[in-house]
Order: C-alpha cells, then structure tokens, then sequence
C-alpha cells in the first residue's frame, strides 16, 4: 500500500495478472491535487466520497458520491478537492485494446470512443463498475469481474452514443497535429521551440497559443507527459526507475520522481511494486 504522507491518505496503483490492459487506483482519505495531465488509457472515474473538481478546457465538474467520470486517452484534464474534506474514490484505466476486445462485436472495426463523458446518477453501473474493482483488488473472482467489466464498458459505450453526454472535442489545425506527431516520436529528446516553428512555419508566440489552445498544454509540458507516460509502461515491465528516467528523457531519477508523484500521486518505485 502506497501511503500519502503529505495529506494522511493513501493511493494505491496496481494491474491483476488475470486482466491485462486495465490498471486500478485506489484513494482513500487523500486530498492530492493532480496537475493538468493526460493517460494513455480510458480512465474510469469512480467517486465515493467528498467531491472532486474535474477540469478539461472550459468546462468543469463536480464529482460527488455515486458519479462516475470517464475520459478518453489524451485528453488532459486536471483534478483536484473542492474544499478540505478528504477523498476516496477508484479508477480503473482500461486501455484501448481491451476496450476494443470487449466491447466490438466480431467483424467490426470501428470503436466507440469515450471522450469526456461524464455518467451521473446510474447508481447500478457506478455499483457494478465499483464491484469489478473491489473483485481486482482482492483477486476474489477474475473471471467475474472480467465479465461484469465487459458488460460496464458495453453500458458506456451506449452513453456516449447520447449527444448530452458528451462533451464534442474540436477539431485541431493541421500544425497542432503535426507538432503533436514530432513530439510523440521525439518524446526522449531535446527539442527548442525554434525546432517546432521552422517545423510548421509559424512563430513561437501563436505556435504555443494555438498548441495550448486545442491541446490543453504548452509543447514543453505535451513532451513531459509523453515521457511520464512511456515511463509508466517501462516501470510496469520491471525497468529500473534510474534506466527509466535516462531512456524517457529526464536529467535524472530524482527529475522522474517529482514529477511522477505529482502527477500520479505514488513514487515510481511504490507504482512498480504494483507489478
């Protein structure tokens, strides 16, 4: 169990062999504030306790007790109390593979995205969801909880199809994507500003505006992300933290702990013993 020091709670990050692709988190009592950053996964937000502000772009929600929240892989969002009461809630990060496993039917290729779908008030999905996650916890029934996510994520893809539930992402100009394809290839690299503006033929200041724009983040914070989120994956297969921090791009291991506890609220070293 991962202990939070600096608020008395607690996080805890884990994957169950049983389930490749889904990642859990658990808070309890904890008042974390995650900066603005993204996952490579469909993060499932289950809250149970207090309330958690969610903030993506403009908009901003309120998660209290029995709301589920979902985002889409890369979108960046930040998350954070509302006020002093404490927090517990549990996530499950499912990634894009799974979600294509589970929820296509045979023969189709196209997969219904979740892109900042908030889910109020369906208290028997936020039941269903919350026992799958309890049953990974415990590795009381695998196979189980395999079958009631499959079925929790088949009941999400039906609540994105609902144009009230969504929130619609705006298309990006075709310089943010390609500023955003450099920067994925080059996430372990330096990169100078002046690399991006002859890349697209723009100038710095309405580069970083429009990037942060349709974005959510600045070029420098996008890459540093990157490397937090390749750094999970090298961690999840037993790399080191010191050889993960060299191949991911940051000056050293203590640069990679900062950042990796501010943004997932473990250490890099208590997020591998969830292996």
């Amino acid at each position: 169990m991962v202990r939070m020091k600096q608020d008395a709670g607690r996080i805890r990050i884990w994957r169950n062999d049983a389930l490749a692709g889904v990642e859990l988190l658990r808070a309890s009592g904890t008042q974390h504030h995650f900066p603005k950053h993204f996952h490579d996964a469909y993060a499932i937000h289950l809250h149970e306790r207090g309330t958690m502000v969610f903030q993506y772009g403009q908009p901003q929600v309120a998660l209290k007790p029995g709301n589920i929240n979902v985002l889409a892989p890369g979108v960046v969002h930040m998350c954070l109390p509302a006020d002093e009461q404490a927090l517990n809630y549990r996530c499950l990060f499912v990634s894009p593979a799974f979600l294509q496993y589970a929820v296509l039917d045979p023969g189709a290729t196209r997969l219904a995205l979740f892109e900042r779908l908030l889910c109020l008030g369906d208290l028997e999905l936020f039941q269903s969801l919350g026992k799958v996650h309890r049953y990974l916890e415990t590795d009381d029934d695998a196979f189980e909880a395999e079958t009631l996510l499959t079925s929790g994520l088949a009941a999400l893809a039906a609540y994105s199809g609902q144009p009230h539930a969504r929130i619609e992402a705006g298309s990006e100009p075709r310089h943010v994507t390609t500023i955003r394809e450099f920067l994925d290839a080059h996430y372990d690299r330096r990169i100078a500003l002046a690399d991006l503006a002859r890349l697209v033929k723009l100038n710095p200041v309405y580069l970083v505006r429009s990037f942060r724009s349709f974005v959510g983040l600045p070029p420098h914070a996008y890459q540093r992300q990157l490397r937090l989120s390749r750094a999970r994956q090298l961690l999840r297969l037993g790399t080191p933290p010191a050889e993960v921090a060299e191949m991911v791009g940051f000056a050293d291991q203590s640069h990679l702990s900062r950042l990796f506890k501010q943004t997932t609220g473990v250490t890099p070293a208590d997020y591998a013993k969830g292996l």
